[in-house]
């Protein structure tokens, strides 16, 4: 579709077709019918015909003058030739001169009715040439035409060989044509004069009309004006023709680029422009036909014919159609013999196809065949000696505009669109036309980034109406075809069709717009009058050199400087400041072009860089993103009054670099391959940066696209990209009008502030763990403190105001972590051994917990986010859990009493529990379990060492019993639930039968005594447990094959402390002992005493057994651990079937 090339339209003479004759022009200029045919009936019911005026510059309708009979023609009335009121703007030409109507008629139609090309309207022409086309059956006449295809609209004019010949001839023009034809159709042609009856009728009717406006039927001389007029049209029958045709299209520098400039011929000349269906044909047609009207004729159309001459086919039509055409309902016709006049006749229009001798029906059976004749056009050296290639081509221009226009409608003519353009561009000469060749870039570029995704079969028809090609025509499509009579049967498409590829990937996509963008700076930049392609320095702005010092470009001081005349360049954009190193003037069209064609780039760039970064090509992101910012620098500089769309563009651009910058930070480890994409440069990106710098110098956006290997400078200038970002919203007020895009540009903002403050307290910690000689927290680390706490602060600011409570959560959660940072910096103040829990401990551990409620309050409930409330919640357990163990470890009893630190430590363990989930099945509920179990051994050991330690009250004393009892046996269920902490199960057991012991000292009988013993040895049976997770581990390490003798040693479980298990079993195997043999002694007493205890009997004869098996077993000194844990498992064993024996026996 939307095919500019030339094809000639000929109709066959009579039994051409049967003859294999391939003819293009005729032969003579007879109106005689080839044949005769019967009568045919056309009623008015069974013709489809529908006229709407869309233009008329004639005047109004006023009655015909009635000539009175016998009035002689062939003298000349007083008023022949000249304008008149009556006639209109129109002049002569309505009253039917002898010019023809000019070569590119439907072209000035097509331009002043610009909708209807290439959409609604099937054929733009002269109704005169439509008239030919219809008359072609019943003619011998060759039809010779030009026909244009402009999307489904075809545009026809006249092609008259004669004149073209002639031309030809005398000014060389069109000579390939001529020589084509007399190569292969006449090689004998001369041209072929008129004859004078032509010239004879042509101004007796010019005559008619005349007196027929007049109203006054006498002769009356005319001036010599006229008569020269008169005798002088018969003779030059050449030049008033000829003249219609333009020579070939030149235009200077100096001459308007207007199409319809009349010196063209491209001028709607037309009195009337008409839209006319005909059946089911849809036609612009422009006609000059005289319209008489008034009285009882409200319209009537004259004619004049000589009354020797009967009426035929031809003629009948002749009137039919215009009549048809014009909607006129009636035709008067005045008759003459030898220009005497005779008589007048009044026939409706209906009844014109039943006169006599003018019986017709119109159909379509003969052929039309076209010429492609675009190859004979390419093969000259000078593409303008075809006088079409310039109309042809601004109308194409015109079409793709118009169609561009339509948003709502353009998606079904992307393929119409590209195609017109794309020939468009063909056709111009790069140098003669740079605005059209930048518009028709700019346009491409436009449709290709709208462009819709393809189908399945990955291209998209250019047609929404496949059958709209459905016409039957004859094709030849070259020149070289026509001697072979295969190559031009009958086929059923115009044209194949024609399917562009469209872009699956989005680069490939971008890098075209890109192209057509360069072409488009490339017109624009050559139409500018330059004495050497860069401009002249311009003395107030510095040029940039390569090197820069390292204080304005490294380092968040350099970055506020850079930021602080951003953002006073961005508030003299505002108020409309305009710089152009070119000197291109405001207003003019290569500034409004260029500017157009800049903002595309910078659009393409972005999406280049934005696709780039979803692939995790960073470097070539921030290569495509530096581009983009180039070209909007360059558009800032250039623009005059700054849109807010235009802002919003660059506040995503900006966002855009803070994100790429960002991953650049956090994916350092391939900074090699990342600086090899960024460095790498097209040869159509320098030439578009090229364009680029003849506005401007291109370092407004340096500081934001500079690729740095210091991971603080990254993370500075990617947060410094978020906040010009946000300040960019601040104008013309975005911020209301892009609410989405601004809560993306604070979470961004918030999401860096956190990043860099991450950044900063780890590298806090790193110089607290190098801090060994001095134990004073350095002034490094305060600053860092400060500036990571400042981070957290904003970034909390930032989510707490698009009402983000996770985030907001999370980063109040990272500053605790910063507080219990603090915290630890300020634990070495003094000597390991003298060392006690400081204030400022204290201080930053509370401020921490602070923090950490905030988090909880902000998240509101679990629901709203679980993952992230079981998180603030495990770091405030750890919190009170460090707090309390460092109260607990380093007592600060040179400030505090020891009831008060154990009061403080209670608390904060009993908190700590408060917000350690052990019930809710997570990853972490194992973690969460050994917590409260750590816990609870540690509260009991601390009651426990109360009680050793305390004197006096001893209802205090009882509690704290009571409390440490609770505790080991809540520690001891926590402990049995894990699989991988039995030393820790083995310690707190070993403790209870501590605790048992001590309570032993201070009973005196042996009752009791007996009673704290069996459950001591209770708690030992209950250590099976314990003992049976370290034999499967040490069962497993050395199960695993042997490579050499490290292999188990290095095979071990990390979570088996070897060292730990011997020194524990050693206390174990000691207690064991103790126990059995203070067991049998007091048993052994008892027994002396009550000599009928069956129970005790069985319980000594077991305990004497188990002791003697101990004894033997802790002798062997070369047992190893697992043999020693085995004999330990065994032993316990027996114990607990002994204790179950007896407790049977006593039942």
């Amino acid at each position: 579709m939307g095919d500019p090339k030339e094809a000639g339209a000929e109709g066959p003479p009579a039994g051409a077709a049967a003859r294999g004759g391939l003819s293009l022009l005729s032969q003579g200029e007879s109106e005689e019918p080839s044949a005769q045919g019967s009568a045919l009936f056309l009623g008015g019911n069974e013709v489809k015909s529908r006229a709407v005026v869309k233009y008329s510059s004639a005047p109004l309708r006023t009655a015909f003058a009635r000539l009175e009979e016998k009035t002689d023609l062939k003298l000349p009335p007083a008023n022949w030739l000249r304008e008149s009121a009556k006639l209109g703007p129109a002049g002569t030409t309505i009253l039917g001169n002898s010019k023809k109507s000019k070569p590119f008629s439907s072209f000035g139609m097509a331009y002043d009715f610009i909708d209807s090309v290439g959409n609604d309207v099937d054929v733009v022409s002269d109704s005169e040439n439509i008239k030919k086309l219809l008359k072609i059956p019943y003619s011998k006449s060759h039809v010779s035409m030009a026909v244009h295809r402009i999307g489904r609209t075809l545009l026809l004019d006249e092609l008259d060989i004669q004149e073209l010949f002639m031309r030809s001839s005398q000014t060389g023009d069109w000579t390939w044509l001529k020589e084509f034809y007399q190569r292969l159709i006449d090689q004998k042609w001369q041209r072929k004069k008129k004859s004078k009856e032509h010239w004879y009728q042509k101004a007796i009717l010019s005559k008619f009309l005349y007196y027929s406006i007049n109203g006054d039927g006498a002769a009356q001389p005319v001036s010599s004006t006229a008569e020269q007029q008169e005798s002088s049209s018969s003779d030059q029958t050449n030049d008033s023709e000829g003249a219609s045709w333009p020579a070939p299209f030149e235009m200077p520098s100096s001459v308007s680029e207007d199409p319809s400039a009349s010196s063209q011929g491209l001028k709607n000349d037309f009195v009337r422009n008409i839209l006319w269906t005909f059946e089911d044909i849809h036609m612009l047609v422009g006609s000059n036909m005289p319209i008489f009207g008034g009285g009882r004729y409200p319209a009537v159309s004259l004619r004049l014919r000589d009354n020797n001459k009967p009426i035929n086919v031809l003629t009948g039509i002749d009137y039919w159609l215009d009549n048809l055409i014009c909607n006129v309902p009636e035709l008067v016709m005045c008759f003459h013999v030898n220009g005497i006049v005779q008589k007048y006749e009044m026939i409706k229009t209906e009844e014109i196809p039943n006169l006599e001798n003018s019986n017709f029906l119109l159909n379509g059976s003969d052929i039309v065949k076209l010429y492609d004749l675009t190859t004979l056009c390419e093969e000259t050296e000078d593409k303008y000696q075809n006088p079409f290639t310039m109309p042809v081509a601004i109308l194409l221009y015109k079409v793709a505009c118009n169609m561009m226009m339509k948003k709502n409608q353009n998606k079904k003519h992307y393929g119409t669109i590209r195609t017109l353009l794309l020939n468009c561009l063909k056709l111009l000469d790069k140098s003669r036309h740079p605005q059209i060749i930048a518009s028709a870039n700019y346009i491409y570029s436009e449709e290709e980034e709208e462009m819709p995704d393809s189908d399945e079969n990955g291209s998209y028809s250019t047609s929404s109406d496949p059958s709209d090609d459905s016409k039957a025509v004859a094709i030849i499509k070259s020149v070289g075809e026509l001697s072979v009579p295969e190559k031009y049967k009958s086929i059923h498409q115009i044209r194949p069709s024609c399917a562009f590829p469209v872009c699956h990937d989005t680069e490939e996509r971008c890098r075209l717009v890109l192209s057509y963008v360069l072409e488009g700076l490339k017109s624009v930049d050559s139409s500018i009058k330059k004495e050497s392609d860069l401009p002249a320095a311009d003395p107030s702005t510095p040029i940039p050199l390569k090197y820069e010092d390292e204080s304005t470009r490294g380092g968040p001081e350099g970055l506020e400087k850079q930021m602080a005349l951003f953002l006073d360049k961005m508030g003299s954009l505002q108020k409309g400041n305009y710089s152009s190193l070119s000197g291109m003037i405001p207003g003019s069209w290569q500034h409004k072009m260029k500017l157009q064609l800049i903002l595309k780039s910078s659009k393409a760039y972005y999406v280049l860089s934005d696709a780039a970064m979803s692939l995790q090509k960073y470097g070539r992101a921030l290569r495509y993103i530096k581009l983009a910012l180039q070209s909007h620098d360059t558009y800032c500089c250039l623009c005059t009054n700054m849109l807010s769309e235009v802002l919003l563009f660059l506040s995503q651009y900006l966002t855009l670099c803070g994100d790429i910058q960002l991953m650049l930070a956090q994916n350092a480890n391939n900074r090699a391959a990342h600086l090899e994409e960024f460095h790498y440069q097209t040869k159509e990106d320098q030439e578009i940066l090229h364009s680029l710098h003849r506005e401007s110098s291109c370092q407004g956006f340096a500081w934001a696209t500079d690729l740095s290997t210091d991971l603080e400078s990254q993370l500075s200038v990617s947060c410094k990209c978020y906040e010009a970002a946000n300040e960019i919203l601040q104008f013309s007020d975005l911020k209301s009008q892009n609410p989405e895009h601004y809560v993306q540009v604070l979470k961004r903002m918030g999401n860096i502030r956190n990043e860099i403050g991450v950044f900063y307290m780890n590298q806090a910690a790193a110089l607290q763990s190098e801090r060994v000689v001095s134990k004073s927290v350095s002034a490094a680390e305060q600053q860092l403190w400060k500036k990571s706490f400042s981070c957290f602060e904003k970034g909390i600011h930032n989510f707490e105001s698009i009402e983000d409570a996770t985030n907001a959560a999370l980063l109040l959660c990272n500053t605790g972590r910063l507080m219990r940072i603090c915290a630890q910096a300020h634990c070495g103040a003094g000597d390991e051994f003298k060392r006690e829990f400081s204030p400022e401990e204290g201080l930053y551990y509370n401020k921490a917990i602070d923090y950490y409620l905030k988090a909880l309050r902000s998240l509101g409930t679990r629901d709203i986010h679980p993952a992230v409330w079981d998180s603030v919640n495990w770091e405030l357990s750890t919190t009170y859990f460090t707090m309390a163990t460092l109260q607990q470890d380093y007592a600060p009893l040179s400030r505090k009493a020891q009831e008060q630190i154990e009061k403080e430590v209670s608390e904060a363990m009993m908190k700590s529990l408060k917000y350690c989930d052990v019930d809710s099945m997570s990853a972490r509920q194992p973690l969460c379990q050994y917590r409260a179990a750590t816990i609870h051994h540690r509260l009991a050991s601390m009651y426990h060492s109360c009680l050793r330690n305390q004197v006096g009250d001893e209802h205090l004393r009882k509690q704290h019993r009571v409390l440490a009892d609770l505790h080991y046996s809540k520690a001891a269920k926590l402990f049995q639930l894990l699989k991988d902490a039995p030393c820790e199960l083995l310690r707190v057991q070993l403790e209870r039968v501590a605790f048992a012991e001590f309570q032993m000292t201070s009973q005196n009988s042996n009752v009791g005594k007996l009673k704290t013993l069996s459950g001591a040895l209770d708690i030992m049976v209950r250590t099976e447990h314990a003992f049976q997770l370290i034999q499967k581990e040490l069962v497993e390490e050395f199960g695993q094959p042997k490579s050499g003798d490290a292999a188990p040693a290095a095979d071990a479980s990390p979570s088996l402390n070897r060292e730990e298990v011997m020194k524990l079993l050693s206390i174990f195997e000691s207690r064991l002992s103790f126990l059995l043999l203070q067991s049998i002694k007091l048993l052994s007493s008892t027994k002396k005493k009550t000599s009928n205890n069956i129970e005790d009997d069985a319980v000594l004869k077991t305990n004497k057994h188990i002791y003697s098996q101990l004894l033997r077993a802790t002798a062997n000194k070369t047992a190893t651990l697992l043999e020693r844990i085995n004999v330990i498992v065994h032993l316990l064993g027996q114990l607990a079937a002994g204790s179950a024996a007896s407790s049977s026996a006593v039942q």
